[in-house]
């Protein structure tokens, strides 16, 4: 028979057995990250379901291995300064304090909580670190100079970093980077720097200071353009005038970037009405533009200083361009515009002789004869001007029914020596000026047989220039009248 138990007795044995419950023990989820120099509370709580007698419990606190405090009816610690409330434990709560935390205290925490014969644990992670800062700055730089830009990153923790420069998304050598230094706050901080001798196109190029550390997620990149500066260069152009007295004053501008720039002519350091053309892009990447000032019938005799002034960023000090300009009379006005008349005369024939100097002129083909009944027939023709060691002749033989086409069409080549009923010979003469003639001679024997076309081409040895092509026809040796009788020079 099943045994019968008191209903009092049953109460005692319920109370003792299965009042209490399981232990749960609770951490963060997440990690705990914080600066060093900082008090840090690592959070730890556990449950029994009913009040827990102290002499029962007993919370260990562990780095790793190592034990950094515990509690088994007193609080002892390893770790110099971290504590547990009495109190707290009381009522479930066994979180460690950590005062002043350091680069040696970060790592995975193990909470122990025992409650006999219950006994669970929990881990939790401390990371004592601190993102960097990153800023640039130096990015103002000289074209042609030798320049610094700096990447200045700071306050950040552990002091382990890396910092690489991208143009164009492409590592760039040359940088240095400073060993990180410790700061008086407990964090570190470093230099890197980038030597460049920019050009004017570097201002239209993507930089950026990449670093990476343990404490960001992704690396930090700060982008930039560099600011490009190159300072202008002045010049007076000669003043234009008219018979009526009226004078226009002109200065150029050029090699100066950024585009923005101030320009204007001053009369003894008052302003005039000024001028400007709009600035116009040079090959270089640099700018350009003309200012003017025009002087309306100014008072005889009058004299002034008029001065070009020029304000841009990359001046240190405005530039100026002063000219003492003395009002002419009418001789003298007239004089100027003779004097003007003049130059353009010379200017024209000049760019005359240099055209005739530059331009390759080709003659007609010349011919003669020689020999016993005007067997052999001799064709020549030349060129002449700035010739180069590449430029050639070479004489070609139309193909049967064909008609000349453009120069180098239609024709089979002759070579030089490739047949006895053909001779090639050819030879320079230099001249005046750097110009030469280029001569080439085709010597035809046997002529009775020969009919057709014959063509000298003229063939530049670079691309671009002019071929040049003459024709001459050839009906047969006899009955030909030549350009010259050979007869006494072959």
């Amino acid at each position: 028979m099943p045994l019968a138990l008191a209903p009092g007795l049953l109460l005692l044995l319920l109370l003792a057995s299965g009042a209490r419950g399981a232990l749960v023990v609770s951490v963060p989820s997440s990690r705990v990250q914080t600066q060093p120099g900082s008090d840090v509370l690592l959070g730890c709580h556990f449950s029994l379901g009913v009040p827990v007698e102290l002499m029962e419990l007993v919370v260990q606190w562990k780095l790793g291995n190592s034990l950094v405090a515990e509690f088994d009816n007193v609080a002892s610690y390893r770790r110099p300064g971290a504590s547990l409330s009495q109190e707290g434990l009381q009522v479930g709560n066994a979180s460690l304090l950590l005062p002043r935390v350091g680069g040696t205290d970060a790592g995975l925490y193990t909470c122990v909580v025992i409650v006999p014969p219950s006994r669970e644990s929990r881990q939790v992670e401390l990371r004592v670190e601190v993102p960097p800062h990153v800023s640039v700055w130096g990015t103002e730089v000289r074209a042609g100079e030798q320049n610094l830009v700096t990447c200045n990153v700071s306050n950040f923790y552990p002091g382990s970093v890396s910092v690489t420069w991208l143009r164009d998304g492409l590592v760039v050598g040359g940088s240095k980077t400073a060993p990180s230094q410790l700061g008086p706050t407990g964090l570190y901080s470093t230099t890197s720097i980038l030597p460049l001798v920019p050009s004017i196109p570097e201002a239209s190029v993507s930089y950026a200071c990449h670093v990476q550390h343990v404490a960001l997620g992704a690396p930090i990149q700060e982008a930039f353009r560099l600011s490009v500066l190159s300072p202008p260069r002045l010049t007076l152009l000669p003043p234009l005038v008219t018979l009526e007295g009226q004078a226009t004053l002109q200065c150029r501008v050029s090699g100066y970037h950024p585009a923005e720039i101030t320009v204007q002519w001053l009369r003894d350091g008052v302003p005039l009405l000024s001028m400007v053309s709009p600035p116009m892009k040079e090959p270089d990447g640099s700018f350009a533009l003309r200012s003017s000032c025009i002087l309306d019938r100014p008072e005889s005799s009058a004299q002034a200083n008029f001065a070009c002034h020029v304000q841009h960023p990359a001046l240190a000090a405005p530039l100026e361009r002063t000219a003492v300009w003395i009002v002419p009379t009418s001789s003298e006005l007239l004089a100027w515009v003779l004097l003007g008349i003049l130059l353009g005369l010379l200017l024209l024939l000049l760019a005359r002789v240099v055209y005739r100097g530059c331009n390759i002129s080709m003659s007609k083909i010349h011919r003669g004869q020689c020999g016993p009944e005007g067997s052999i027939i001799v064709l020549w023709c030349e060129v002449e001007g700035r010739l180069r060691a590449t430029d050639q002749l070479a004489w070609a033989r139309l193909r049967p029914g064909k008609e000349p086409g453009r120069p180098g069409e239609l024709s089979e080549p002759l070579l030089k020596g490739e047949s006895e009923q053909y001779q090639i010979s050819t030879w320079r003469c230099p001249l005046r000026l750097g110009r030469e003639r280029l001569m080439s001679c085709l010597i035809i024997c046997s002529a009775g047989s020969v009919h057709g076309p014959f063509s000298c081409t003229f063939q530049p040895g670079t691309a671009g220039r002019r071929v040049q092509e003459r024709h001459i026809t050839l009906s047969s040796a006899q009955g030909v009248t030549p350009d010259t009788d050979l007869s006494s020079c072959l």
